[in-house]
């Protein structure tokens, strides 16, 4: 540890902080200290893996006990100099000090042997969890969990993508969804405009071909594209790096070209501040422009540069031509005879009935119930989704007949997992033949089928613990997990295919494959039913109690399709390209 940081000083705040007990001054004193030293956030991060260790593979009483202010003042210096000042001659340190001294020397000890024993990593005791799979989060995603101080979780990103047009990406690796975060780094793609909003309150509207990158709240740097950039009061600072020179925003709309060899700069409104090369913090006021590598201004240079009216114009009437299209598909898929139900992405509802196109007699139409609210959809202004986020809303329907196999499709816009099951299509009860779909806290699909539910099954939880019932013969079918924080408010296209003839499950997520298992024999049914069942929710109408299993969507869904056939690849990636707002 450096010289200039007082290591005794640390760990005392560093033990404060264990046990909660940090005063207001402290912990500003060690916020400071762990923001300014890499060695002090290793030492921190040391000793609380110590603590959770110990918290980990010891009874929490006994560790509770032992960091009791009694039990710590047992072993203070200052207590046992008033100790040794006051016992009488010969008499013996009371046994269960002297027990309580062993018993931390041997939780550390070994402590210090698991952590040894697992190359640096606290041993950490778990049950054995046998219906729980969990999936890591794909290496590119852009979340992670603070070193110290909590378990608040975080996401990595400067800028949010709010919205594309005919954006050309230069390959599939490197296309991002509206919505998405950008983390500092690059950003380029061939073709079409991009609006990027940066935290700190600037917008740019980019041309492409474009190349940028990422710096952080307050900073971009430009090295191809044609660029308006509009910055607000709350924004002035913001430094656009185009040409090796700083434009420094004063609060203001300016316009840069950095396309075909030019590298040129006009104030739309306001001023901007020019740093570096030829500039010397000089000022550019509204309706002056420059050249920023010396060669002549181009006179037509901001007829080139894209307006942010236009262009939301322009997406506007984009997407009532994609509406159209897609309420053509759903016509023609109405009339389809394999049809259980369609509740597709409609302008408007009547009253609280959501409805259900489909042309076969299977399916009833869906009936808001709760505090759902109608939102705009995937077509914005021109469809109406339904948001489930409040405990007890739903959408209810009642289907009827016998079928032969099983395909899900939906569209969903997810606010968040809050529970650790939430619905997507749930029959009621969980009775033969009869499917639940529905997505984990963890962002893993789930979908399953009532196989034999006259069987009383028991998994463990655990060694120490007591076998737990499950409702009847059936098998969960997980997929990886498919949704992050990061996507919240993007939509995303679902499916699941269950087709017993095949003995296959298969779900997919944006028109690909996500997971595919096989249907074992035990686990095979091919008579199914649906009934009474619910969107964004479960219903439990046979429960004996008041309480219910809280499993609504937080967030909107705004098409279900249910059919009575295994669709194709082919067939779920056409419903997801002609339903998607590109």
């Amino acid at each position: 540890m450096r010289d200039n940081i007082d290591s005794a000083e640390l760990d005392r705040l560093i033990s404060l902080s264990t046990d909660q007990s940090l005063s207001h001054s402290d912990a500003q004193k060690l916020d400071s200290i762990l923001e300014n030293s890499a060695e002090a956030q290793q030492r921190y991060n040391e000793l609380h893996k110590t603590h959770t260790a110990l918290c980990e593979v010891f009874p929490s009483r006994m560790l509770r006990d032992f960091a009791s202010p009694q039990a710590q003042d047992v072993f203070s210096p200052s207590r046992m100099v008033a100790h040794s000042s006051s016992r009488q001659p010969g008499r013996l340190v009371p046994r269960i000090q002297l027990a309580a001294a062993l018993s931390i020397c041997l939780l550390i000890g070994l402590t210090g042997y698991m952590i040894g024993k697992n190359g640096g990593e606290p041993y950490v005791a778990t049950p054995d969890l046998t219906h729980t799979d969990t999936t890591p989060i794909p290496k590119n995603t852009p979340t992670k969990k603070k070193t110290w101080g909590g378990v608040e979780s975080t996401l990595t990103g400067h800028a949010v993508l709010r919205k594309t047009i005919d954006v050309s990406w230069p390959n599939d690796e490197q296309k991002i969804t509206d919505g998405s975060l950008l983390p500092p780094g690059g950003f380029a793609f061939s073709g079409g405009v991009a609006v990027i909003d940066f935290f700190c309150g600037a917008t740019l509207v980019v041309e492409g071909p474009a190349q940028l990158d990422v710096i952080s709240d307050w900073a971009v740097s430009v090295k191809n594209g044609r660029i308006e950039a509009t910055v607000p009061p709350a924004a002035q600072g913001f430094i656009v790096k185009a040409a090796g020179t700083d434009i420094i925003d004063l609060g203001t709309r300016f316009a840069l070209d950095m396309s075909e060899g030019r590298a040129q700069v006009a104030v739309i409104d306001g001023e901007v501040l020019l740093r570096g090369k030829q500039f010397d913090d000089d000022l550019l006021q509204a309706g002056e422009q420059t050249s920023l590598d010396r060669e002549a201004v181009d006179s037509e240079f901001l007829s080139r540069i894209p307006q942010l009216d236009a262009i939301e114009q322009q997406s506007r009437d984009d997407l009532k031509k994609q509406h159209a299209s897609y309420r053509h598909f759903m016509k023609e898929l109405a009339a389809d005879p394999r049809l259980i139900a369609l509740f597709p992405a409609e302008k408007k509802f009547t009253g609280r009935r959501y409805p259900n196109i489909a042309k076969t007699d299977f399916a009833s139409a869906g009936q808001l119930l709760g505090l759902v609210e109608t939102v705009p959809g995937r077509f914005e202004k021109e469809s109406v989704g339904v948001l489930m986020s409040r405990p007890g809303s739903r959408i209810r329907t009642k289907i009827n007949g016998t079928f032969s196999a099983y395909t899900f499709s939906c569209w969903a816009k997810i606010n968040s997992l809050k529970h650790k099951y939430n619905a997507l299509f749930l029959s009621d009860g969980y009775e033969n033949g009869e499917p639940h779909w529905q997505i984990r806290h963890d962002g893993q699909l789930m979908f399953s089928v009532m196989v034999d539910d006259s069987q009383e099954l028991f998994y463990s939880t655990g060694p120490n613990s007591p076998p737990i019932q499950d409702k009847g013969l059936h098998h969960v079918y997980f997929s990886d997990a498919v949704w992050m924080p990061s996507m919240t408010g993007q939509w995303v296209h679902l499916a699941a295919v269950y087709d017993p003839a095949a003995r296959l499950v298969t779900q997919y997520v944006n028109g690909t494959v996500t997971c595919q298992e096989k249907i074992e024999n035990e686990f095979v049914i091919d008579t199914l039913q649906i009934g009474a069942a619910e969107i964004g929710n479960w219903g439990q109408p046979f429960r004996k109690t008041p309480d219910f299993a809280v499993r609504n969507l937080d967030g909107v869904i705004d098409e279900m399709i249910i059919l009575n056939a295994a669709l194709s690849s082919d067939e779920i990636h056409d419903i997801y390209v002609v339903g998607r707002v590109h």
